[in-house]
């Protein structure tokens, strides 16, 4: 008698979760556009989209900063790989003629969705291997399925984007029962492509080092793995990291300046306390199963020295270098999600107190997966950043977009200039900005487009500013008004760093402006 599909699903539990994974990150691909921060958008996604078309939104190119007059271009401190890879997307769509940005961008997400199921599918084996079925079943829910993963999995994160080799390089050397030059070299590939897009993963190849040093019985031994992983690391990174002799004629020279910026701006961004990040993974996983796999990861780091001293490290380099935004964390999470849930089944098998109170665990247990659940559907139909990519988008669709002038009535966010599919420099302007002059300005620039949209953005002070506006452009006139989302109003309730953006965009007539000077 033929196995129903169910059966099926019970027989292979791998199949089941990596289809759960994949539902909520379509869910979050198609519900949750927009952009999270600052940096997985403007240093991905404007970068490597005006690339595909021949021009350098942040000017990081040394062609660019000969343009605007400067005669010693220098390398800036972003890694290109990443950005990179993203603007041989674009480069493909736009041959294809797929070139709708929100398309694009749909795509994108989608595409960053079914990659990401790589750590769900890493995640379940490697817990599998050194826990057995039932851990490696809580891993890959866990992973697919809980708290904020389905949706970082969809989002132009470079920190999400590096974990699969990270996890590879570890299922490398767990999986093998006989482990030679190959297995070192394979792991050290993982490490070396992980550093590649972002150079903080270094630090997992030194923890390697001191794992290797815990783990093997004879130091020799691990010195000479160490040395085998490491150079093959070196090769792999170095392969990413090629394109610095394309572009500027010499290796490393991103890698040089990322080491020179730092060193002298590590303390211009968020410093935060040492233990900052023990705090943040806890929140972001969620209690109580953040909790859980805290505990069970710090239970068995001796024995799991392979799968815990390496983000170890990573943890304790971020906890003590200067510079912490929460992001930056994202790499070592699924490590302590996979030794965490191993760690603390074999603790609770073994546990006298736990044996014996089995209905309370089986309680924080609903507690957790309604809450870890709930979070993980949830933040699939959050819309971050909503009026300003809507506002870019209907200025795309309204077919007719030269250039446009942003006034900010409060704050200065930048406006993501990829979604009205045009690259032409934009203007700016504030209430502190005379209106008159600016106009002047504008209409006698030799470099930059007159507007022919004038794209308000603010809260409070919004109808000041376009009452300010319409003494001055006698051709305003009113095209639509954006709201913010849901859950921008409720970040900006929560604390009010974080401001609500309305945005109005009015059409105005540069013939008629500039010659009624």
């Amino acid at each position: 008698m033929g196995k129903s599909r169910a059966d099926i699903l019970r027989m292979h539990p791998l199949r089941a979760i990596l289809l759960a994974g994949l539902a909520l990150r379509v869910l979050a691909a198609v519900n949750s556009p927009g952009y999270l921060m600052h940096d997985d958008h403007f240093l991905v996604v404007e970068a490597g989209a005006s690339w595909a078309v021949g021009e350098d939104y942040n000017n990081w190119m040394p062609w660019s900063q000969r343009a605007n007059g400067i005669e010693s271009p220098t390398p800036h401190q972003a890694n290109l790989t990443y950005a990179g890879i993203v603007s041989g997307y674009f480069r493909a769509c736009n041959a294809l003629g797929f070139v709708a940005p929100a398309r694009q961008m749909l795509l994108l997400r989608l595409l960053h969705g079914v990659f990401s199921l790589l750590i769900v599918a890493l995640g379940y084996r490697i817990a599998e291997k050194v826990g057995g079925e039932r851990p490696a079943r809580w891993t890959g829910w866990a992973l697919a399925t809980f708290g904020l993963f389905p949706l970082l999995g969809v989002r132009q994160l470079v920190e999400m984007v590096c974990i699969p080799p990270l996890l590879w390089c570890a299922w490398v050397v767990l999986q093998s029962e006989r482990r030679n030059w190959k297995t070192w070299m394979l792991a050290g590939v993982g490490i070396g492509m992980a550093t590649a897009f972002r150079y903080q993963c270094g630090v997992f190849g030194l923890g390697w080092v001191v794992a290797l040093l815990v783990h093997e019985r004879k130091w020799q031994q691990a010195v000479l793995n160490s040395t085998i992983m490491g150079c093959s690391a070196l090769i792999a990174f170095a392969l990413g990291q090629c394109q610095d002799i394309i572009i500027w004629g010499e290796p490393f020279a991103q890698l040089r300046a990322y080491i020179e910026y730092n060193s002298s701006h590590a303390g211009d961004y968020p410093q935060g306390f040492w233990h900052q990040y023990f705090w943040v993974v806890l929140g972001l996983l969620i209690p109580p199963f953040s909790l859980a796999w805290a505990f069970g990861t710090a239970k068995e780091a001796k024995r799991l020295a392979l799968l815990v001293i390496p983000p170890l490290a990573f943890f304790v380099f971020h906890s003590a270098f200067p510079n912490k935004q929460e992001r930056f964390i994202l790499p070592a999470v699924p490590f302590i999600v996979t030794a965490g849930t191993v760690g603390w089944h074999a603790f609770v098998e073994r546990s006298g107190f736990w044996q014996r109170r089995l209905g309370l665990h089986r309680g924080l247990i609903i507690c957790g997966l309604v809450m870890s659940l709930g979070a993980g559907i949830g933040l699939c139909f959050i819309q971050p950043k909503k009026s300003r990519v809507d506002a870019m988008t209907a200025l795309y669709n309204r077919g007719d977009l030269v250039n446009f002038l942003i006034v900010h009535a409060e704050g200065g966010a930048m406006p993501p200039q990829f979604y009205c599919g045009s690259w032409n420099k934009y203007w700016t302007s504030d209430l502190e900005t005379d209106a008159v002059n600016h106009r002047e300005v504008m209409c006698n620039s030799p470099l930059y487009t007159f507007p022919n949209y004038i794209v308000f953005s603010g809260d409070r002070l919004l109808g000041e500013a376009v009452e300010r506006y319409k003494d001055i452009y006698s051709s305003m006139e009113y095209v639509q008004q954006i709201p913010p989302s849901r859950w921008d109003r409720l970040l900006a309730a929560l604390n009010p760093h974080n401001r609500v953006e309305r945005m109005m965009i009015y059409h105005i007539d540069p013939a008629a402006e500039c010659s009624s000077r």
